[in-house]
């Protein structure tokens, strides 16, 4: 009896642990001209960052050379392979500000990650994962701003402020999302634009996001009962054993 209630108290209080897990948004195709000589995720952290840390992969923050122009192909995922500008652009800094194929910011990629956050599970961190291409702030001063599901991440402005790819150039770096700004549908909305003259173009070759979760605490009236139950069985126990004494 003393061991099936504290099973049910267990049960009672949280539901069962869930791994980490990734998921990837987007092909690994260097803008679609073929493969990196090395995953440029090694050297990142996929999951588990505390909000604001990043990380970056094998190429930093100055990039793996491509050619250009690019653009998506049609099954390539929503928001990658594609040139942006900022959304107001009134100048042109590079190649991409000028391209015929460009588009005006802001980028919205929307990533749904229900399938990494398992019943009875709620979100501990998450980690976004982008393959930055053609960020070069510190070199043109054109300034970035991202948000996360419509609230300005200022760490995540900042991680995208220091890239200096100087070019068609991409690498891939990671960093944790406060879970307050998630939503309960796990799915993550993301928005990239650019303000100044807008004319320093960007892409993004591929995103992931990594997950930890924590069970879901059941509400304090079930513990509370499940828990009084504990305590029954428990003193009925110990009374059935003075008694055969």
């Amino acid at each position: 009896m003393r061991q099936l209630s504290a099973t049910l108290l267990a049960a009672a209080c949280y539901a069962g642990a869930a791994p980490a897990a990734v998921m990837q948004y987007g092909d690994k195709d260097v803008l679609g001209f073929g493969s990196y000589p090395t995953d440029p995720v090694t050297g990142a952290t996929l999951e588990g960052l505390a909000p604001g840390v990043s990380t970056v992969g094998t190429y930093g923050l100055g990039g793996f050379s491509h050619a250009f122009p690019f653009a998506p192909d049609p099954d390539d995922y929503a928001g990658t392979d594609q040139i942006y500008v900022g959304s107001a652009q009134s100048g042109n800094e590079d190649g991409y500000s000028s391209y015929s194929g460009r588009l005006a910011g802001p980028q919205v990629v929307t990533l749904d990650y229900g399938s990494l956050v398992g019943a009875g599970q709620q979100v501990a961190t998450l980690t976004l994962g982008i393959a930055f291409d053609d960020f070069q702030f510190p070199n043109f001063g054109e300034p970035y701003s991202v948000s996360i599901n419509g609230v300005a991440d200022t760490a995540l402005t900042a991680f995208a402020n220091s890239f200096n790819q100087t070019g068609p150039r991409v690498s891939f770096g990671t960093i944790g999302i406060d879970p307050g700004v998630l939503t309960p549908d796990h799915i993550l909305v993301l928005a990239i634009d650019q303000g100044g003259n807008g004319g320093d173009g960007w892409a993004v070759d591929f995103l992931t996001v990594g997950v930890t979760t924590t069970p879901v605490p059941l509400p304090g009236a079930l513990v509370l009962a499940v828990s009084g139950l504990a305590g029954l069985l428990g003193w009925r126990r110990r009374a059935d054993v003075g008694a055969s004494l």
